[in-house]
């Protein structure tokens, strides 16, 4: 038995992470489902469809009313998958309670088989999909659909709540500002806050509402002012700084630098015009506006030009496009140099900018490491070739640092702002995906990438099918590694690994299973992928028979491998061969795959037992009767559902939950693995929760070997 020792949890994370920022292994998107009327061997093959294409279902199953209810008030469900009705309480009677609560939760209605009175009789009741289940991918492209219009409707009412909200903020900035604001409607005043009675020497609104704003400017002035009234309605040009002369109800004169900008106000766009009375508060004004590094402007500025560039391209006809730069060894620069050194190839780069870029286009500073470029110009063409040509020159860019040359390269990428875009948040948000996909692929970045839309992408990997299928054919295949850290006990003998398929593609890109098993259809080629996995894992084993210590590789299953009977003969005769003891190798079988077949499941794990052979539970925790396959499949090992890992120590009570799940793994002895690890404070917690093993980039990424130094200190 090994002995169990009392680790510093720091001690612990300093030993066993990396402490190198890797790349963040690519995450499932988590989907809260509740499965109404289907039995667990129905959901089972559900949850295994919807895990292939990157969702993480977590699931409950209800089959009563009472039950239903009582889950509906747990936590916001996401989509409702329910089946044809078996008893008292139905689908109609449900979508019932859904209206009558409220619930914003999309329902699919999984058939048997295809039937056009169920599909109709489903639809009169307001269900929003009804599909065989048969029909894999038309189930799966209904579930995609349900619940992207979901998130669109999500995002739609908290848009609406927080425009709502900024309104109201809006109307008291406005009403409480110092500066004088008027609102035109096609020149008349259709508000003006207190400021501006001030100082025009009014003592009531009524003097200035539905009053032209011109009729408060001298006579010289008024023709000027009435044409950039105009010009700024008919083209919705962004803001205008102007400078005339106002004329008081005593014919008193001042000079009133002005700001002219479209915006909203009581449902109706109008032009919102911001009078600076003296010098030195249009100094404030435009100082607040700048980085005072660069001399560009900053993020605020960026984010109010953004908001009216997006609120134009909505009304149609009126295309840009957002050129986002990141410098990419900005920080080793100024770990180097400190901020010297950074601010002056800031300010260099900053420079260079200013002279390449028109001012028909808008260029800013948003950040320490970053340049934003508003690219007055539809085509998104014209953009990455002016794009190309910034990011050459920004890396011929020079700057002296206390005699030292410093330089930097950049990754740069275009979003599209168009008449459906998004707002500028999710932009910006677009562009940094879109420069870290860049730097996923092409680690040192100095690139330039266009963001790709969801919708462009799922069309792209339709036509990439065809080849994932014939490089599967070819076998072209490379297997990866990544070690699986005891946390309890430093087992000097045994070093645990996993072996993780890779398909190189065309363009030499490695894909990982989840990319490319949709592509193979028939048993046989799934099975012969698996021998040859686990054939390259046994001679690897063979290299290290006659090392001190002793590895065990972690070998995944497909769910077509388990009924094929060859591979238990196959197996055994090659660890013979081989002088390979069976309990080196530890096979992965997925929970919800033993769901869908558990006397398979059953009758495969038990040979595989005969022989010596480990099991592990993956996914554990993703199926509605995690419980039951439990306690009827014999398991060395459980590995948790990497849908858990992310969102440990967001919410207490799902930490709860967790904590509550590796107890009981604990009290059968069973010996448990947390997945997906990526940062110290996921390790503090697994550490607390009292997991035994843990694997992830934040211990070391897939590598060719097996060479992690497990007693580093």
């Amino acid at each position: 038995m090994s002995e169990v020792i009392d680790i510093d949890g720091n001690a612990l994370l300093e030993k066993y992470g990396t402490g190198q920022q890797t790349r963040k292994q690519r995450l499932r998107k988590n989907v809260q489902l509740l499965f109404l009327g289907l039995s667990a061997e129905e959901t089972a093959p559900l949850i295994t469809l919807l895990r292939t294409s990157r969702i993480s279902p977590r699931g409950k199953q209800v089959n009563t009313e009472q039950e239903f209810l009582d889950a509906l008030g747990e936590r916001s469900w996401d989509l409702i998958l329910c089946t044809i009705d078996r008893g008292d309480f139905t689908s109609k009677l449900a979508i019932s309670h859904l209206k009558r609560l409220d619930k914003d939760i999309p329902v699919i209605q999984i058939i048997p088989s295809s039937d056009s009175q169920l599909l109709l009789q489903g639809l009169k009741n307001h269900i929003q999909a009804v599909v065989p289940l048969d029909e894999k991918e038309l189930v799966l492209i209904n579930v995609r659909r349900e619940l992207d219009q979901l998130d669109y409707r999500r995002r739609l009412r908290k848009a609406e709540a927080a425009l709502a909200e900024a309104e109201k903020r809006s109307q008291q900035l406005m009403d409480s500002s110092r500066h004088p604001i008027i609102c035109c409607d096609h020149q008349k005043i259709v508000y003006c806050n207190d400021s501006f009675l001030e100082q025009f020497g009014l003592d009531s609104k009524k003097k200035a509402i539905h009053k032209s704003l011109i009729d408060f400017f001298v006579p010289d002035d008024r023709a000027e002012l009435a044409e950039q009234l105009n010009s700024l309605e008919e083209t919705n040009a962004g803001d205008l700084l102007l400078q005339f002369v106002a004329q008081r109800s005593d014919h008193s004169e001042f000079t009133a630098n002005m700001e002219l900008s479209r915006s909203n106000y009581n449902d109706s766009v109008i032009t919102r015009v911001l009078l600076h009375i003296d010098e030195s508060s249009n100094h404030h004004l435009l100082s607040k506006d700048l980085d005072f590094v660069s001399g560009l402007f900053n993020k605020d500025y960026l984010d109010r030009q953004l908001e009216q560039t997006t609120q134009k391209a909505l009304r149609g006809g009126n295309d840009q496009c957002l050129i986002y730069i990141e410098l990419d060894q900005i920080e080793a620069i100024k770990n180097k140099f400190s901020h010297e050194g950074s601010d002056q190839l800031i300010r260099d780069i900053s420079s260079l900018l200013g002279k390449k870029v028109n001012k028909a286009h808008l260029l800013t500073h948003p950040a320490d490491n970053a340049f934003a470029i508003i690219f007055n110009d539809p085509n998104i063409k014209t953009a990455e070739n002016f794009a190309e040509q910034l990011r050459t020159k920004i890396a011929n860019v020079h700057s002296s640092v206390s005699g030292v040359d410093v330089q930097s390269t950049c990754s740069i990428a275009l979003v599209a702002i168009t008449d459906s875009t998004p707002p500028p948040i999710e932009l910006l948000n677009r562009a940094k995906a879109a420069i870290y996909a860049l730097r996923k692929d092409t680690p040192h970045g100095n690139g330039v990438r266009v963001h790709i839309p969801e919708a462009a992408l799922s069309q792209q990997a339709e036509d990439e099918f065809d080849q994932l299928r014939k490089a599967v054919e070819n076998n072209q295949f490379k297997l990866l590694f990544q070690p699986i850290v005891n946390l309890t006990a430093e087992d000097q003998t045994h070093h645990h690994y996993e072996a993780l398929l890779r398909l190189v593609n065309d363009e030499e890109d490695e894909l990982s299973p989840n990319d490319f098993m949709s592509a193979i259809s028939d048993p046989e080629t799934a099975f012969k992928v698996d021998r040859w996995v686990i054939e390259k894992s046994i001679k690897q084993l063979k290299k290290t028979l006659n090392q001190e210590h002793k590895n065990v590789i972690f070998i995944n299953l497909s769910a077509h491998t388990l009924g094929n009977q060859k591979l238990l003969t196959w197996l055994s005769n090659t660890l013979r061969k081989n002088n390979i003891p069976a309990e080196r190798l530890v096979f992965q079988i997925s929970e919800s795959d033993i769901s869908i077949a558990p006397k398979q499941a059953h009758s495969f794990v038990e040979k595989l037992a005969s022989i010596h052979s480990r099991i592990c539970i993956k996914h554990f925790g993703s199926v509605t009767n995690s419980q039951n396959i439990l306690s009827t499949i014999h398991s060395d090992f459980i590995k948790l559902d990497g849908a858990y890992i992310p969102e440990l120590g967001s919410d207490p009570e799902q930490d709860e939950e967790f904590y509550s799940m590796v107890q009981q793994l604990n009290s059968l002895g069973k010996t448990s693995i947390a997945p997906l690890v990526e940062n110290t404070k996921t390790m503090a917690n697994l550490w607390k929760a009292g997991i035994d093993y843990v694997q992830g980039y934040y211990l070391q990424p897939p590598r060719e070997n097996m060479d992690y130094d497990f007693f580093a200190e």
